[in-house]
């Protein structure tokens, strides 16, 4: 792709169209040219220039016409316009000027002039799509903010809240409340704090990966150890939901290029899901396969699948899905979006595979070598 500015030049008379292209294309401009106004709107259907020059006095519909076409067209009412013309009257320039144009190229033309306004002009044009881009990222970032504070408020209300009430119990009732009871209470009082924990944990996960501040160490290891180890650590919550838990194995070893910590934490994510979306009495596949360039782990369900329209926003920040959990657990919106950054990190993939009402298979693929020796 180029990245030369470019130029449309219009005007019915061809010595002028042949000299303003000489000019433009020994400054290393990309020019197209147009004889007239209306061919010119067809062109602009195709190409949008980063600047017009633009006769005034042309057959059919004029300059002024032109450029009050182009003004109202959303596709190209911000590409800047410099009249070309003979009309020296002050009239003819403030309508120009009304109709939106940016600047007056006078014929006969003087070389140095008419590339020092085009210049000019382009630089600005540059200048200012520059600052509608940055303008829109503000914008964007400023909604994700306000997103951003609207759901960590929510999400931490809840468990506070609930802290709050507990302890506000035990204060007043202490001395008629039973050992048993007790234990009940403070065992509440535990889920509540640590549902505040996870979300505080992973705002922090965010924060380290999108501030730069994430170490990676990428070494060989032997995923088959981490795997067994979380299938195991969660056997107990997925039986009290009654979830087989299933890992299947051929080998012995799956050395996968990969930071441990950061391994052992996407896939505790994504068994994690998959037990807290899953309904009662199903079961949770475990693969690991191994081919000749990469380690991949998948992870299959049998819960409610997913739309296609929601896998399109799966891995987004504070993605909201239709699926809920189960069993009470909580939910961000921001575990998958942690496990898609901590695995583009290692160099990985990761997608999923689901048909609503079919179960969901969440797929995760690592490089076995380091790729960038």
């Amino acid at each position: 792709m180029s990245d030369k500015p470019t130029v449309l030049i219009v005007d019915d008379n061809l010595n002028n169209l042949s000299l303003l292209y000489d000019y433009l294309k020994n400054i290393h401009i990309k020019v197209f040219i147009a004889e007239n106004g209306e061919s010119a709107l067809k062109r602009l259907e195709y190409i949008k220039p980063d600047l017009i020059l633009l006769d005034i006095l042309m057959p059919g519909i004029d300059g002024f016409e032109t450029c009050r076409q182009l003004k109202q067209n959303p596709e190209t009412k911000d590409i800047p316009v410099l009249f070309i013309t003979a009309l020296t009257e002050t009239v003819n320039k403030v309508n120009g000027f009304k109709l939106g144009a940016v600047d007056y190229i006078t014929k006969p033309f003087q070389q140095e002039e008419v590339l020092a306004r085009i210049q000019t002009h382009l630089t600005l044009h540059k200048l200012q799509k520059e600052q509608k881009i940055k303008t829109e990222q503000l914008f964007k970032l400023n909604q994700e903010k306000d997103e951003f504070l609207g759901i960590v408020a929510h999400d931490l209300k809840n468990p506070l809240s609930a802290t709050l009430s507990v302890i506000e119990l035990i204060t007043s009732h202490y001395d008629q409340i039973s050992k048993t009871k007790m234990t009940k209470i403070l065992n509440e009082l535990s889920i509540s704090s640590k549902r505040g924990l996870v979300l505080i944990e992973k705002l922090l996960n965010i924060n380290a990966m999108e501030s730069g501040k994430m170490k990676i160490f990428l070494q060989n290891i032997n995923i088959l150890l981490i795997v067994q180890h979380i299938v195991e650590e969660y056997s107990d919550k997925a039986e009290a939901k009654n979830i087989t838990l299933q890992f299947n194995k051929q080998n012995k070893s799956y050395l996968a290029f990969v930071d441990e910590n950061y391994f052992f934490q996407i896939i505790e994510n994504l068994i994690s899901n998959a037990i807290k979306y899953s309904p009662h009495g199903k079961s949770i596949n475990i693969r690991l396969i191994l081919n000749d360039n990469a380690v991949r782990c998948a992870i299959e369900d049998e819960g409610p699948g997913i739309s296609d329209s929601e896998q399109k926003k799966l891995f987004g920040k504070f993605s909201r899905l239709t699926p809920q959990p189960t069993g009470d657990e909580c939910s961000t919106g921001l575990g998958l979006f942690i496990v898609k950054k901590l695995v583009e990190a290692q160099n990985g993939k990761v997608w999923c595979e689901s048909d609503l009402g079919n179960g969901s298979t969440f797929i995760v693929e690592f490089p076995i070598v380091n790729s960038k020796s």
